[in-house]
């Protein structure tokens, strides 16, 4: 990757990790997608070398172009340099090794730090951590213990709190701290300052706790299939979803959980296995097949299907992205197919969940009105009055009767990855049409 002619050579995972910057950059390629391709195994650990590029790439490359870095040293390549100065600054503070790269950057070390300090940039504080029991394997009331007993102090709301106060409470938190959520059961809230400490728990690795943001787990508390139903999760991989559903039915029932790829249904195979799920029948197979001949009896169906996934506060963007119209046609026409199906090939379906990570309404509110039009003897309900009404963001007004009745979950706002949800219940006489 460097163009210096010297004898140390730059550590592979820098080598490998600008190449991907380099990709991203220039084809507009997934990083996700990149990493997964990259033979270097080393180069998944600095995955968050580029997590930090991507929250600060304004003032890294405002810090770059205002030392002279690239102008100074003509031969650095210019994605190096950014994964140098990222490492150096926002990463783990020193750079490995004594190639010329490194050691070009290293001297930059103070100017570049005098240019972040001064950048006009406001870093954007991060929303907390999410930390859900999973109470197949552990108590609500053994978690809080087990945190007492770490000298974890709970932060208490009021009874008659509203959304705005429990906002406020978050914001406010301790690093001491954390906060029982107040739409979903066994959701902690924990200060951002966290998030490293958790991912690497001994309770997350023997899945005690799920790191799952709390948007996402509005879809299993919406859905609230009954314990002893039948539910059938159309999209269920990696498998967060399924797990709590099958938490919300006290591992009573029974779960299809239907996966197309296969490296994705192992994994979901793997997590509820580890995770103690009982009531899950994992399937591979596509979710357009899947009809009441091999799902029977299904009651509650969740639909999360393929998306843009704009509303994903950890994914990593290194480039302005523009609104793919071409792409978001593509994903809508399946989103449609896969949601339309779900509410045609079950006859015993009561309720359905549908749900996206992105906030583009071609993706949410022109999807839920063009699967009504076609399966009338659906309609929707109020998420926000499922939510007791403690809630704010609602869909589009402009879509008449659709966007009162559907949830956005927003980053700035609702302290949250983005997310769309969307709930149906099978009219009572829908039969008898």
């Amino acid at each position: 990757m460097s163009q210096f002619t010297h004898s140390i050579k730059v550590p592979t995972q820098y080598k490998a990790t600008a190449k991907i910057l380099k990709a991203a950059i220039e084809k507009q390629k997934s990083i996700k997608s990149l990493i997964f391709e990259e033979k270097h195994a080393r180069v998944r650990s600095l995955q968050a070398v580029l997590k930090h590029y991507s929250d600060n790439r304004g003032a890294i490359d405002n810090a770059i172009e205002e030392t002279g870095l690239l102008k100074e040293n003509p031969n650095l390549d210019s994605s190096l340099a950014k994964v140098l100065v990222t490492e150096l600054i926002f990463g783990r503070g020193q750079l490995n090794g004594e190639s010329k790269p490194v050691q070009t950057v290293r001297a930059y070390k103070e100017k570049l730090q005098q240019a972040i300090s001064g950048s006009e940039q406001q870093k954007k504080e991060p929303n907390p951590r999410y930390v859900r029991i999973n109470t197949n394997l552990l108590s609500v009331a053994d978690a809080l213990d087990y945190l007492y007993g770490e000298e974890w102090r709970r932060k208490q709301l009021n009874p008659d709190a509203t959304y705005a106060d429990f906002l406020a409470a978050i914001r406010a938190l301790e690093e001491d701290e954390f906060l029982m959520d107040m739409h979903v059961e066994g959701v902690l809230i924990f200060h951002h300052k966290w998030s490293h400490y958790w991912a690497s728990h001994e309770f997350v690795h023997a899945k005690k706790f799920i790191l799952q943001n709390k948007a996402t787990c509005l879809a299993a508390e919406l859905l609230a299939p009954p314990v002893g139903s039948t539910v059938l999760d159309l999209c269920a991989a990696p498998g967060m979803k399924t797990l709590h559903i099958c938490n919300v039915m006290h591992n009573k029932g029974r779960i299809y959980a239907v996966e197309q790829s296969k490296e994705r249904y192992k994994a979901l195979c793997d997590i509820t296995n580890e995770a103690g799920c009982q009531i899950v029948t994992p399937i591979l197979g596509d979710a357009l097949t899947m009809d009441a001949t091999k799902c029977p009896d299904v009651e509650y169906i969740l639909v999360d299907p393929s998306c843009s996934g704009n509303g994903m506060q950890s994914r990593i963007s290194v480039c302005d992205e523009q609104k793919d119209d071409k792409r978001l046609y593509k994903l809508a026409g399946l989103q449609i197919k896969i949601l339309s199906h779900a509410m045609s090939a079950f006859p015993n379906v009561k309720r359905i969940l549908y749900c996206t990570c992105s906030l583009w309404k071609e993706e949410n509110e022109q999807v839920v009105q063009r699967c009504l039009q076609l399966n009338p003897s659906f309609k929707l309900l109020s998420c926000k009055k499922a939510l007791r009404n403690k809630w704010q963001n609602v869909g589009d007004k402009e879509y008449v009767q659709i966007g009162k009745n559907c949830l956005y979950c927003l980053p700035d706002y609702d302290l949250t990855d983005g997310i769309f949800l969307a709930m149906f219940e099978k009219r009572p006489d829908a039969d008898n049409e």
